[in-house]
Parts: structure tokens; C-alpha cells; sequence
């Protein structure tokens, strides 16, 4: 029995919008905004962050030449530093950013020693706060000046203006780049 050109045509619509309601519904779901009343959104995880003061910032481990720090690092990069990428002072003034790098079991990890040694904290063990730091504060000011909240000797700020890369780099790094697994970036008021 042959089915009419009419049964057909029917079952095409009916089929197209089967596929039409499931795309739609798939499409829906993936647009899920996250943010408050205001309607400022942040959302960050990995590499990349969206933040209300800017449409994206950028981080990127910087690492040392391979076997550097010691035998534990042998044929492995150390983390000597972070670059930020797409930070507009402009649209961000008045606004702090911590920066921590988090491992695969969720442990925060230092990212520098502060106890002058050159061991990574795989051989030497560090203690965050006592012999090494975990996170980085970089602050904008009102005056869309952009400055790390408490230089040291063991990390430190510049700005290469033809790129627009703000670069930190750590005199003694505490940890392999590899150890790492997500960088994350908070931000809040100054």
C-alpha cells in the first residue's frame, strides 16, 4: 500500500518539528545567565573569565626552561609566572582581582616562595603564608593605575604596552606548571 503525497508531506512537518522543539529546547538550556539583580554577570572557571567590568580576560602560565629548579623538575617546566591578557583599566578601575591556581583534587597551591630558596615545593615543603604564596592581588585604582596590592622582591608586575600583557613573574616559583590545573581569578570593589 502506497502512502499519498498528503500522509507524507504531514509526517515531514511532524518530523521537522520534532527536531525544531528538541534544538530549541537544547538552545535554551544553554543560555543560563549567572549573575544578580543588577544584572552584572561573572562567571569564570580554566583559562578564560567573563566579568562585569569586561567582556574577557585572559590568563597564561608563563614556565621556565625544563629542569631548572632542581631533579624533581627534570625534563618538567617550573611556573615562573602568569600573564593577563584583554584587561581593559578602563572599564575595570576601583576593582581588585585574586588570582590562585588550584590542582586536580581541588588543594589550593602556592604559586611563589617567600623563603628565598630555589626548591619547588615537591622537594622542600611550603607552608602558604609562612614560606609561600598562593595568591596574587592585582588592584586598578581609581586612576586606572594597574599595580599588584603587595610587591615584593619574590614576584613583580610589568606591562608590555605594545601587547597589552600584563605579565607577574615569580623570582622563586613553588610549584610545576604541570601540577597545575586551573587557574582562577575573583574579583571584587576596591
Amino acid at each position: 500500500m502506497k502512502s499519498s503525497p498528503r500522509s507524507y508531506v504531514i509526517r515531514a512537518v511532524t518530523g521537522a518539528a520534532v527536531i525544531l522543539v528538541f534544538t530549541l529546547g537544547s538552545v535554551l538550556a544553554a543560555n543560563i545567565n549567572i549573575g544578580d539583580t543588577s544584572g552584572t554577570v561573572e562567571f569564570g572557571q580554566g583559562e578564560f573569565t567573563l566579568k562585569a567590568c569586561d567582556s574577557w580576560i585572559q590568563l597564561n602560565l608563563l614556565t621556565s626552561a625544563t629542569g631548572e629548579y632542581g631533579e624533581e623538575s627534570e625534563g618538567l617546566s617550573a611556573l615562573t609566572g602568569i600573564t593577563i591578557e584583554g584587561l581593559d583599566a578602563e572599564r575595570c578601575k576601583s576593582t581588585k582581582f585574586t588570582i590562585e591556581s588550584i590542582d586536580e583534587s581541588l588543594n589550593l597551591l602556592p604559586l611563589y616562595r617567600t623563603d628565598g630558596k630555589s626548591n619547588l615545593c615537591s622537594s622542600s615543603a611550603c607552608s602558604i603564608g609562612r614560606n609561600s604564596e598562593a595568591e596574587i592581588v592585582v588592584v586598578i585604582s581609581a586612576t586606572k593605575v594597574v599595580a599588584l596590592d603587595n610587591p615584593d622582591q619574590f614576584h613583580q608586575l610589568t606591562y608590555d604596552d605594545s601587547l597589552g600583557i600584563y605579565k607577574i613573574t615569580f623570582t622563586k616559583p613553588a610549584q610545576l606548571a604541570r601540577d597545575i590545573t586551573n587557574l582562577t581569578i575573583q574579583s571584587s570593589a576596591l
